[in-house]
């Protein structure tokens, strides 16, 4: 027997059928990696998560501390020391620098 079309459509179908199956086989490889794929946090990542969490819950003004503060200058018996806000300025006058 004499083989003479070795490129025929036979073999060119079971080459289009062996490139199909590997396509195929890597598709179910990747999909299976995908699904198996697994995080596990450690005990810190998971207190800094939960930490991340509260803070983003809590608000960034306290109203119940502010109110009170608000009142007292309002009426004028919130308590200025006159030294500590000299001393203050000095301070942050020469940090700026």
């Amino acid at each position: 027997m004499k083989i003479t079309d070795i490129h025929g459509t036979e073999v060119r179908q079971l080459q289009n059928n062996e490139q199909t199956n590997a396509v195929e086989t890597r598709a179910q490889k990747t999909e299976a990696t995908q699904n198996a794929d697994n995080i596990q946090l450690s005990q810190r990542a998971r207190l800094m998560q939960k930490a991340s969490k509260v803070i983003a819950e809590t608000p960034d003004v306290r109203q119940e501390r502010i109110d009170p503060l608000k009142e007292a200058v309002d009426q004028g018996s919130y308590p200025v020391d006159p030294q500590k806000v000299a001393n203050s300025m000095i301070a942050n006058m020469l940090m700026e620098r």
